[in-house]
């Protein structure tokens, strides 16, 4: 088996299957990269189990939201928003997969496209051609809002973080900044979110939704202002940074896109639309991907979600396409209005019918409305 990428999903549907022996293939992962670092966050509520548990480090039982008004802060009991360094996971499963004998890591490889044949598929690499019966390709999507006319509605999430120190005590470590809109909406939908470690230190996280990645004078521009003028800190060092783009679309992202090749991670459609989050959604896809294959050769994946799930997020994503401004209110008022416990489920895809239609609710009844009911017309297309 070939997997085309060793990021996330590659790392995470190749840890999966050597939990579960393998069945006697072997493995073959390939990344453009030569080493890997710290280079993102993964963070989520408690809400799914993963075998990655004890490399949380950060837990918060409080966290709060705000738009033009006071700050919004919850809890629950047993409830909380946790944090795993990119970094630790890198390390725990390069360090499983280099232990097993039927798995090789090729880095510093870059791939083309990947094609199928007969009884297999072929790519090209900067190290060769490689040959395989079947290839997963984690590979990201362009960097690019797409949406079909008339259907679908898309958007980039896309940010930068800088974990810095400070020069003296401005955080408080026992509460965590989800979402920060009382900050100039400049080139889209603008918020903050802080996850503070320490007194001192924190990251520190300027994200848009929009349909254009801005350039890196944007970033730091807002991350210096925002780090003055809302922290009221004066000096700080930068001890590490991060950056990304998340498509945000309820359009389909096919996994299956032949009878030997597959597509995962976001390219996969593993992040939420309506949100982002995608470390959950990988664990579970490659739990599921790794049983399948266990028993059958060329399997049908796991779907990432329901339909009806899909079809919850295309209707939040148009109701915010057409009612953009009212964006930051709304999601302010999902914190406050909604039980905590449920409100986590709903944006980790974790929550029924019913109790996801709850949620719906506490969003504008007129606008919804119309919004489901236009979509819904356009998913019978």
């Amino acid at each position: 088996m070939l997997i085309v990428g060793a990021g996330c999903a590659g790392l995470s549907l190749a840890w999966h299957l050597v939990e579960r022996g393998l069945g006697g293939r072997r493995l073959l992962l390939v990344d453009p990269r030569t080493e890997y670092g710290r280079d993102r966050t993964w963070c989520f509520w408690n809400v799914v189990e993963h075998p990655f548990e004890d490399l949380v480090t950060k837990r918060w039982s409080r966290w709060r939201v705000r738009h033009d008004g006071p700050w919004v802060e919850r809890s629950a009991d047993g409830l909380r928003y946790e944090h795993l360094p990119s970094d630790a996971f890198y390390d725990r499963a390069l360090a499983r997969l280099r232990a097993e004998p039927g798995v090789e890591l090729r880095l510093g490889t870059s791939a083309g496209e990947i094609v199928e044949h007969a009884d297999g598929v072929r790519v090209e690499t900067s190290g060769g051609t490689l040959r395989a019966p079947i290839a997963f390709d984690s590979r990201p999507p362009p960097r690019r809002a797409a949406s079909r006319p008339g259907r679908d509605v898309a958007f980039l999430q896309h940010f930068e973080g800088w974990q810095i120190e400070a020069d003296r005590d401005a955080f408080d470590p026992t509460v965590a900044t989800l979402m920060d809109f009382a900050v100039p909406q400049e080139h889209g939908v603008h918020f903050f979110y802080v996850l503070p470690y320490g007194p001192r230190r924190a990251l520190v996280e300027a994200t848009w939704f929009g349909t254009e990645v801005p350039g890196d004078a944007v970033y730091e521009t807002a991350l210096v202002r925002y780090i003055r003028e809302s922290l009221g800190v004066n000096e700080w060092r930068i001890t590490d940074r991060e950056a990304g783009v998340i498509p945000m679309s309820a359009e389909p992202m096919p996994i299956r896109l032949s009878e030997r090749v597959y597509r995962i991670g976001l390219g996969g459609g593993m992040a939420k639309p309506s949100t982002g989050y995608a470390f959950q959604a990988i664990q579970t896809f490659s739990e599921g991907m790794a049983a399948r294959l266990d028993h059958d050769t060329l399997p049908e994946p796991p779907t990432p979600r329901t339909p009806f799930q899909l079809f919850q997020d295309r209707v939040f994503l148009s109701y915010l396409s057409r009612h953009t401004s009212r964006m930051p209110a709304t999601l302010v008022g999902l914190f406050e209005q909604v039980e905590p416990k449920l409100l986590a489920r709903f944006l980790s895809d974790r929550s029924s019918p019913t109790n996801a239609l709850e949620v719906m609710a506490a969003m504008p009844i007129r606008a919804m409305t119309a919004e489901t009911l236009r979509s819904y017309r356009l998913w019978l297309r």
